[in-house]
């Protein structure tokens, strides 16, 4: 968090397939690559937070890096980097439809710092770090919060055997290894920057997933007759990410995580969880969201 810049100032960061890569029902938009910038806005205008889960900041050493905020404090630069989870539709062109947890931060930041919603339906950790520079590292940012995760693992096709429909276990640690080493580049790439980093993992498909594949246009053409447990697979990814955390969390790194996972596992029967299959709803955009502030919180302390 540029400790080296303002440890007399002392200060105070998110991320699946994308619209059009998951079935029909979940809107379509076109790729952007320029972050929107916004400063924070009043409470008046963003709902209050009830979450009713207990959120756990990762890791419980304390890092060498921290945020220590006081009233003269600079204004923060927070970036949120991550696929259509973050927020429905893509950078510059975003849809009207679905729930972010930025929007619901806001109320929750203060109004001067700059807030960088950075988010690219479909894309994975690989084209994150690919295309971090012009994204994130150009702001400078204080905190980077990354949401990667769901689009790694290539659908059905990508870790399933289509005939048998049981995940092949060869191709998803293959997969798992190409989504670890593209997180390891963003983070140490942030962490040189003196960023601090916090990591959402995924949360979990509602229900199955359609099987898809692309037709001799080389259009997606989802099979909603034909599905696979999806989960099996993404939960062995969100354990790696938080094993990845825990090791930085060893290294006395500034890196956290907020278990996206594990706030829906707790919620099994709540309303307003799913806007789709794989987006946020209302509820669960503000109890991943009060998992952020409580990460964040515990940042000044």
């Amino acid at each position: 968090m540029r400790v080296h810049q303002f440890l007399t100032a002392l200060f105070f960061i998110i991320i699946l397939e994308s619209c059009s890569a998951y079935p029909s029902a979940m809107p379509v938009t076109a790729f952007q690559d320029t972050p929107t910038q916004t400063p924070s806005q009043s409470a008046t205008a963003i709902p209050s937070l009830t979450p009713s889960h207990t959120a756990t900041a990762t890791p419980t050493q304390s890092p060498t890096r921290t945020i220590t905020l006081t009233p003269t404090e600079m204004p923060l630069t927070i970036v949120f980097y991550g696929d259509s989870v973050l927020k429905v539709g893509d950078v510059s062109r975003q849809a009207e439809v679905g729930y972010s947890i930025i929007d619901v931060l806001r109320a929750h930041l203060r109004p001067a710092d700059q807030i960088i919603t950075s988010n690219h339906g479909g894309r994975k950790a690989k084209w994150g770090y690919e295309n971090l520079d012009k994204n994130v590292l150009i702001y400078n940012p204080d905190i980077v919060t990354l949401w990667w995760g769901l689009n790694d693992l290539g659908g059905c096709p990508g870790i399933f055997d289509r005939d048998t429909r049981r995940i092949l276990q060869y191709k998803l640690d293959a997969m798992l290894d190409l989504h670890l080493k593209y997180m390891n580049l963003q983070i140490s790439a942030l962490l040189d920057r003196n960023s601090t980093v916090i990591i959402i993992t995924p949360m979990p498909i509602l229900g199955s997933l359609p099987w898809s594949h692309f037709d001799e246009n080389n259009e997606l053409v989802w099979e909603d007759d034909y599905r696979c447990d999806f989960n099996i697979g993404l939960e062995q990814l969100v354990q790696a990410q938080r094993r990845l955390v825990a090791d930085y969390a060893t290294e006395q790194e500034p890196v956290y995580l907020v278990d996206a996972w594990q706030i829906y596992k707790d919620h099994p029967n709540s309303d307003n969880m799913y806007m789709d299959i794989v987006h946020p709803g209302s509820l669960g955009a503000e109890l991943i969201a009060e998992g952020w502030l409580q990460v964040f919180r515990s940042l000044k302390k």
